[in-house]
């Protein structure tokens, strides 16, 4: 049984905009180290079209302080660092941002003491050759410092994306372009900013933990001949690392509330931390264990759910549990309604937002349950098993009937598209086409923490749709089925995910 479960009872029309950009990409050379301050940076700078193209970078290897090899790894010499202050300093002499702040930031970090952690970020930002590892330092620097005017309790006032990458760096080799570890960092510094002392202590872990178990995965991606997840582009990466499923949910009860009237309760939605800081029992409610993804990765495998077309992979994964005649899911909306005990607690018996209970249901009974966000969040878990980036999608309808439907979307690395079931997408539709169009909500893993908990209404749905959703609005429904089955640009989604 998982480690953190106790188990008790059964707009208009969309248009795509293509994003154009051009990214200025720097390769560093690698240079001796002075014996006290370091000596001026040569640098150079091509212009780029790609985002993910790399430069070449002239390299003189330093034998004092790294080991360069041949491969796409940069090992650091650890006997061999200068005092943190060396490193600070290194940043700073480049006069160039990121750098600079990165620098700052890190001097505010209240453990930085280990100064072979701070030459691992140094070199992972100075020696970058792929655009993406400035990409995400920017924002990182953007970010990952909270505003103490969003909340009211205290939150850290340093950065908490950049204090996830540290106890990376203490435990962990970088690997040249190491966006993996950045993303890590990245979405898990919010827990860091929310959470409490037990959190953030589990958030050390956890982090650390997850890029063991996607290194591996990456490895077994690669003996099968695989895409491998090391190769997906940021936002890909910064899906694949976010374990928190739609936090937007997150179990519910029903509370006497004054003569007969019995309203639902959310127990572990994010909504309810934004005037409280999350307690251990809500982080690990929210957020999918390694050790669950360890045995869904295994999981996966026994079942011969995976293939090398992440399109089948996915597709296997939604028929056998959703999609189906019969389906491994025992639906609890409306005519099966009820409560079960998890963790200890009462909730309804749907909209759960936890794939850990999720999954132990699935391996006591055959059956996983709830209704199609639950589906969603376990379809999420089990496809981030095998390195597939997913991410959630909720669409409501303006018709009379108020429909909204849950599922996943993710990233097709072979065309480098983002997409969705074809069947997930035209749910409803035969019922809804031409009777009003969408609002859809693409789920946004939190790189950016500021005013992270406003929202507003959804004009049909009884939801709360926070800034951790990228919104449109009266979309049509055949622009939603077209989008996301022929895919949408990975360009297209980045700008969604991280800069809207």
């Amino acid at each position: 049984m998982g480690s953190r479960i106790r188990l008790t009872s059964k707009g208009s029309k969309l248009i795509a905009i293509v994003l154009v950009a051009s990214v200025v990409g720097a390769g560093f050379g690698y240079w001796m180290l002075a014996p006290k301050m370091p000596s001026p940076l040569v640098t150079h700078t091509t212009q780029r079209t790609s985002l993910v193209t790399s430069s070449k970078a002239s390299s003189t290897s330093t034998s004092s302080s790294t080991t360069a090899t041949t491969g796409t790894t940069l090992w650091l010499n650890v006997t061999a660092s200068k005092p943190v202050s060396y490193y600070l300093a290194l940043l700073k002499s480049t006069q160039t941002q990121p750098y600079v702040q990165l620098a700052w930031e890190l001097q505010g970090l209240p453990d930085l003491t280990n100064a072979t952690a701070v030459a691992k970020i140094t070199y992972l930002a100075l020696n970058a050759t792929n655009p993406e590892v400035k990409e995400a330092f920017q924002l990182m620097m953007k970010g990952g410092t909270p505003d103490p005017r969003d909340y009211t309790y205290t939150v850290p006032d340093y950065n908490t994306e950049l204090q996830v990458l540290y106890w990376l760096a203490l435990q962990n080799e970088f690997k040249k372009d190491d966006t993996l570890a950045l993303a890590i960092a990245m979405v898990n510094g919010f827990w860091v900013t929310i959470g409490d002392n037990q959190v953030r202590w589990s958030v050390r872990k956890d982090a650390n933990d997850l890029l063991g178990f996607l290194r591996e995965t990456n490895e077994l991606q690669s003996a099968r001949g695989y895409y491998q997840l090391e190769n997906y582009p940021l936002e890909a990466k910064v899906c694949l690392a976010w374990t928190g499923g739609d936090p937007n949910r997150g179990g519910h009860m029903t509370t006497q509330r004054g003569g007969n009237v019995r309203r639902p309760l959310n127990i572990h939605a994010l909504t309810e931390y934004s005037s409280r800081p999350i307690d251990l029992t809500g982080y690990e409610w929210n957020t999918v264990s390694v050790d669950t993804l360890r045995r869904a990765r295994q999981l996966v495998e026994e079942r011969a759910w995976i293939d090398r077309s992440v399109d089948k992979t996915v597709n296997s994964l939604e028929e056998y549990f959703y999609l189906s005649s019969r389906p491994a899911w025992n639906f609890t909306w409306p005519e099966n309604q009820g409560f079960v005990r998890v963790n200890g607690e009462t909730t309804l018996n749907r909209n759960f937002n936890n794939a850990d209970f999720e999954f132990e249901h699935f391996i006591l009974y055959g059956k996983a349950i709830g209704v199609c966000g639950d589906e969603a969040v376990l379809i999420d878990a089990l496809s981030k098993s095998w390195g597939i980036s997913t991410t959630i999608v909720t669409r409501t309808w303006q018709g009379p009937d108020g429909n909204n439907h849950m599922h996943v979307a993710y990233y097709e690395p072979v065309s480098r598209v983002w997409k969705a079931l074809e069947k997930q997408v035209s749910t409803f539709d035969s019922r809804e086409r031409g009777k009003g169009a969408q609002n859809l909500y693409i789920f946004k893993p939190p790189v950016v923490h500021c005013n992270f908990f406003d929202g507003q209404q959804d004009d049909k749905q009884r939801l709360l749709m926070l800034r951790f959703y990228y919104s449109m609005k009266n979309v049509a429904t055949e622009d939603v089925i077209q989008i996301f089955t022929h895919g949408m640009s990975n360009s297209q989604m980045k700008q969604w995910l991280l800069y809207s």
